[in-house]
């Protein structure tokens, strides 16, 4: 079986009329019209402030907290001249909050600079090494962007020194706040703005706006490139900057985007949300896990493509160099997270592993293993890196209560950065493991996944995806709507990126689907095989490829009933054979015995009786021939694999043997009456090539004769017994045996792929 790593929910809409009241009043269908009533657009005010987000929805920056004492100080400066300091973070909506302060102050004609920190010398946030180098250098105010509501001790020391400091920030606010000439930030408690969720570019894009007097619509695209890339919920205000920041993105993107698009490969065409998440993000992030993100703000702040080309190849070349350490560590991550396989938390280590991706690489690990997980890079006696947990498992509670095994330790419930010392790793790992037990992982649920409806692949078509789009951009807040197929099977699997991903055609009951599955490929093996039911869970999408548009289905979540049967019957048995880490079942003592050398070291060889005991094999080969159905019947009711592969290997099957006719056996038996004495260590091949039967055939009808007292053999003479008592020969065991492993042979090793399916998973059922 393949696990869902989702809970489905398919919610149903209690106000009807709601949905008809919306269908008819902006003219979209039914399904539409219940995804915005289950997100909670259920009057026509709210739909239409969801469905026709426009700059007249924005919110007045005055009523940001402090916003008022902030453009005062701001134009106090820009008016006197006084220097100002952009203080910026170095992931995305750091660069972009950095690139649109600076733009906004520049354009007021401030005299103004900008500083953005390195993740390795810096770290994030307030730096009071920085600050005094600045003031030094002659800074008289500075405007944090993206930080700053962390540095209570930092503030104090320049405003102690006479140095104004305004922070716009967005991240959570700690119980003392420093004492600043303004905090702006849209969740403070003293402030009563409409909508907490702004990103950091969003708070200096509502700066901006105030400066301005007018909504900054020329920064929106960075506005909304910071909102997306930080994950903020695609709702409310935020909706309206990334709708429109798209637009402006799409129609006359800012040079440095456009040489960053160009480099990578993308059409302004084919710009949307997803544009900014997995393109334009993880190449400006590059900079700051790699290099200097000081970088991505140039780029930002740029007026001409032909300079800003060669700086946007860099960024895609380095890119390219993150992609491959990302790739190179999680395998050896992988290797290790096997090795820990029953551990609840996994905190892998090693080293040279470049500590500016142990995020992406430890986000990897959760997705692959459903596990929280911590990566850390080893360096000398100490060691360095960032966890990523999973829903229901507070990583920053279960962390915090051990700072004693950690030098230095940061974080929030879902994800953490630590520097730990090279011995404590055990610790480390004992810790985490009695925090899991206390915050009960083990019984934890599964994150809901809310599906907008069941269809068919038929669904899958140009009108129904143009009318999804009236609920673009998508993000966070605001997914794309899921939907459910129930599949016959699938075929055509395929892997792709080294095995990360897949691709797949899917069978429903009306048409063909093509599938892509990113971070699904160790199912491939699973997908090839047949299950008693399959169900799938994606968004719909649009592929368009040399002019030709179709429309494919991008997988969440699957869930197969019934183990994946792998046809891998043989009649030849190789050391290849045997050399994979799986879990090889034998049903004949012998065959182990006999076989056992050749067997992988990380694979395990069980007698069928010992497989019943195992309740987690992943993949189960039969790899001999049971006595009988009841026997493999046994099995398969006790045990649960995710994939079970039938070898079936006989070395000289019954099943091509010929059932010996009445004639057969008169002709042996009169064989044996007219010759005496005979010797059959000597003479068996004689009597084979008189009779014209094949040895398997002689041997079967002498043990079905000595049954039946019809012959006698006597230290290898064989001899007619004179006037035998007759006797029904097809009654004896030894015929009843040969026609029941026939049969049992026919069953399992010569029947087809989807015979054999049907049997096993017949076989396998459960009792209700």
């Amino acid at each position: 079986m393949i696990d869902s790593r989702y809970q489905w929910e398919f919610p149903e809409v209690s106000n009807q009329k709601a949905v008809k009241t919306i269908s008819e009043a902006f003219g979209v269908t039914e399904l539409i019209a219940k995804i915005l009533v289950n997100r909670g657009y259920d009057t026509i005010e709210a739909a239409n402030a969801f469905l026709r987000p426009d700059l007249s929805g924005l919110y007045d920056p005055f009523l940001l907290h402090d916003m008022d004492k902030a453009i005062t100080r701001l134009m106090q400066a820009i008016d006197n001249g006084q220097k100002i300091i952009v203080y910026g973070d170095y992931d995305v909506d750091g660069m972009t909050s950095t690139a649109i302060m600076t733009w906004a102050l520049e354009l007021m004609g401030a005299n103004v600079d900008y500083f953005v920190p390195s993740r390795f010398s810096d770290g994030y946030g307030p730096n009071l090494a920085n600050y005094q180098r600045f003031a030094a250098e002659g800074m008289q105010l500075l405007v944090t962007v993206d930080n700053g509501v962390s540095g209570k001790d930092e503030v104090a020391w320049l405003m102690s020194q006479g140095i104004d400091v305004i922070i716009t920030d967005h991240h959570e606010l700690p119980e003392e706040l420093p004492i600043a000439t303004a905090i702006v930030h849209p969740r403070h408690p003293e402030g009563e703005y409409p909508f907490g969720g702004l990103s950091g570019a969003g708070v200096a894009f509502k700066v901006a706006s105030a400066l301005l007097e007018e909504p900054a619509d020329e920064v929106l695209d960075l506005a909304a490139l910071g909102t997306v890339a930080d994950v903020m919920s695609l709702t409310d205000e935020n909706r309206i900057i990334v709708k429109q920041g798209l637009e402006n993105l799409k129609l006359d993107p800012r040079p440095g985007l456009a040489a960053l698009l160009a480099a990578a490969g993308t059409q302004l065409s084919d710009i949307d949300s997803s544009t900014i998440g997995f393109t334009i993000a993880p190449r400006l992030n590059a900079l700051g896990r790699l290099e200097d993100a000081t970088t991505g703000v140039q780029l930002l702040l740029m007026d001409d493509i032909g300079d800003a080309k060669p700086l946007a190849d860099h960024i895609n070349s380095l890119n390219q160099e993150r992609q491959q350490l990302v790739t190179t560590i999680t395998a050896a991550a992988q290797e290790q997270a096997a090795q820990l396989r029953d551990d609840p938390v996994l905190v892998v280590a090693g080293e040279n592993w470049h500590e500016g991706v142990l995020g992406i690489v430890a986000s990897k690990l959760v997705e692959q293993t459903g596990k929280p997980t911590i990566v850390l890079n080893i360096n000398g006696d100490e060691m360095k890196g960032s966890g990523r947990s999973v829903p229901f498992f507070d990583l920053f509670t279960a962390l915090d209560g051990h700072r004693d095994l950690m030098t230095a330790f940061g974080g929030h419930a879902s994800a953490a950065g630590m520097t730990v010392p090279t011995n404590n790793l055990t610790a480390l790992r004992a810790a985490l493991h009695d925090a899991a037990a206390q915050q009960e992982l083990a019984n934890a649920q599964k994150p809901n996944l809310q599906i907008a409806a069941k269809v068919s692949a038929a669904d899958f078509t140009k009108e129904n995806f143009d009318n999804l789009q009236v609920l673009a951009p998508f993000g966070e807040g605001n997914p794309e709507p899921l939907f459910m197929l129930d599949l016959l099977g699938v075929n055509q699997v395929k892997t792709m990126s080294d095995g990360k991903h897949l691709r797949f055609i899917a069978q429903t009951d009306t048409d063909q689907l093509p599938v892509i599955a990113f971070g699904w490929g160790n199912q491939a093996s699973a997908l090839a095989g047949h299950f008693s039911s399959l169900q799938i869970i994606g968004t719909m999408s649009q592929n368009s490829y040399r002019g030709n548009i179709s429309y494919q289905l991008m997988l969440r979540d699957m869930l197969a009933e019934g183990a994946a049967i792998l046809d891998w019957r043989t009649s030849h048995l190789t050391r290849q054979t045997f050399n994979k880490p799986v879990t090889y079942v034998f049903f004949k003592e012998n065959h182990l015995q006999q076989l056992a050398t050749y067997i992988d070291s990380a694979a395990q060889p069980l007698m069928w009786q010992d497989a019943m005991n195992e309740s987690d094999i992943q993949t189960m080969v039969l790899v001999d021939l049971p006595d009988s159905l009841d026997q493999l019947q046994m099995l398969l009711k006790a045990s649960t694999p995710g994939r079970l592969a039938p070898m079936f290997y006989v070395q000289s099957p019954v099943y091509l043997q010929p059932v010996p006719s009445k004639q057969v056996f008169s002709n042996v038996y009169k064989f044996v009456y007219s010759f005496k004495n005979i010797n059959l260590q000597t003479q068996f091949d004689a009597m084979i090539n008189h009779l014209k039967i094949s040895n398997m055939t002689l041997k079967l009808i002498l043990k079905v004769f000595l049954e039946a007292k019809f012959v006698t053999i006597d230290n290898g003479v064989l001899n007619a017994v004179p006037n035998p008592t007759p006797m029904k020969l097809t009654q004896t065991k030894t015929f009843q045996r040969f026609m029941a492993q026939r049969d049992l042979e026919q069953q399992l090793i010569y029947s087809t792929t989807a015979e054999l399916e049907t049997l096993l998973m017949n076989l396998s059922k459960q009792e209700s």
